[in-house]
């Protein structure tokens, strides 16, 4: 579940989407096996999402840290090509 916090998912099949995309990469986390969404479902039903919260908060404290003197734009504007 503290993958789909970085993913920003719309719904468990996502999530699931998105594992199964690259399942070498999950083996070197510790994931040996695909991952269902009957499992996803029950792991988001027991754990406790203020879990999850605290761990965005982190993330985003050390994210303002590290970019604060960036402008970080999200796309270059072009005036003269442009396409429909």
């Amino acid at each position: 579940m503290a993958f789909a916090q970085f993913t920003y998912p719309e719904s468990l099949r996502d999530i699931e989407a998105c594992l199964r995309s690259s399942p070498d990469k999950l083996y070197h986390m510790g994931i040996r096996r695909r991952v269902s969404r009957s499992t996803l479902a029950d792991a988001n039903e027991r754990h406790d999402w203020r879990i999850f919260a605290d761990f965005a908060q982190i993330l985003i404290a050390r994210a303002r840290l590290l970019y604060a003197n960036d402008s970080f734009p999200w796309a270059r504007f072009r005036e003269r090509k442009g396409a429909v």
